[in-house]
């Protein structure tokens, strides 16, 4: 079972899905595609130390994405 956490303006989303069940991944896959469009960064996150690795495309193999809007600073 994977995640994928859109941490944006309305707060946290989940979206789940299963690597085996197909309309699922596609669902997320869109969904993915969409938000990196929007200019989120997304990230896999290691299962055990949970450190962040930027990813560009979508792997229903995944176990977690988290994807944030880039802050601007000043």
């Amino acid at each position: 079972m994977g995640v994928l956490r859109i941490l944006g303006p309305s707060g946290d989303t989940r979206v789940a899905w299963s690597p085996t069940a197909p309309d699922e991944v596609e669902d997320v896959r869109r969904r993915f595609d969409e938000i990196i469009r929007e200019g989120y960064l997304v990230f896999e996150l290691d299962e055990v130390t949970k450190d962040g690795r930027q990813v560009r495309t979508f792997d229903p193999n995944t176990a977690e994405l988290r994807a944030f809007r880039p802050l601007a600073g000043g």
